[in-house]
């Protein structure tokens, strides 16, 4: 038996997955565990069962027709969640004021959002996600999905407060926030982790970045080492202030 034979053989009541009632293979078991909680699933040791917020259904049919959500494709999407401690950091260097209106650009499952809901749960926010699943998470959790391709994005100086976890490949962080700086209104704030890659290297787009970073009023926060370990990478990285 494999991941996908289990997650077929799957059972929904209510806003509960059950597995089936055989014995599993600790390895097998992982992995269903780990793509049941990717999708929202939460296990419940007195229910024996993956509880959702809403009926899964729909979530479930996702992973159940992909052979596998293979960390090939996580790494595709970039999605590496932002740990609770790291989110709430975030949220309290971005010190933004109940009017205020809020960008989470690459949302994943909401650990940002639901970092600022923990500070002022009315906080007025709209999110992006390129990953369906991910997507499909937050349009369950009730969030503001306004698009899939944050790059694609056309509100400029639009949003006092901007909060993010780019994707780092291929110096994707540098074009989310050139992009987080059109989006941001004059006295705004982007509060963004970004890699280290880019404050050393010598290639011509990471010194265009810095010198363009040297006329703005920013700050760099460090980040300690493996603090995403528990999201899948080892990758260091830092906390970028900017203030417009």
């Amino acid at each position: 038996m494999n991941k996908e034979y289990i997650l077929n053989q799957c059972t929904i009541e209510g806003n509960i997955v059950y597995l089936p009632a055989i014995t599993l293979d600790r390895k097998v078991y992982q992995d269903v565990a780990k793509s049941l909680q990717l999708i929202g699933g939460k296990w419940n040791s007195k229910k024996r069962g993956f509880i959702f917020k809403d009926e899964p259904t729909h979530l479930l049919s996702q992973i159940q027709n992909e052979v596998t959500i293979h960390k090939d494709v996580v790494k595709a999407y970039q999605y590496f969640p932002t740990p609770d401690s790291i989110a709430d950091e975030l949220v309290r260097l971005a010190n933004f004021k109940i009017t205020d209106s809020i960008l989470e650009p690459s949302a994943g499952q909401g650990a940002i959002i639901k970092a600022v809901r923990r500070v002022y749960n009315d906080a007025k926010v709209d999110c992006i996600e390129l990953m369906p699943i991910n997507a499909t998470v937050l349009t369950k959790m009730g969030e503001n999905v306004i698009g899939d391709d944050f790059l694609n994005l056309n509100k400029p100086e639009y949003y006092d407060i901007i909060i993010a976890n780019p994707p780092f490949s291929k110096n994707q962080n540098i074009e989310h926030v050139y992009k987080m700086y059109e989006c941001l209104k004059k006295g705004g704030r982007i509060v963004t982790i970004t890699s280290k890659h880019w404050t050393f290297s010598k290639n011509k787009k990471e010194t265009e970045f810095r010198n363009w970073l040297n006329s703005l009023d920013h700050s760099i926060d460090e980040i300690a080492a493996g603090q995403f370990k528990e999201s899948g990478t080892m990758i260091s990285s830092q906390i970028l202030i900017i203030d417009k």
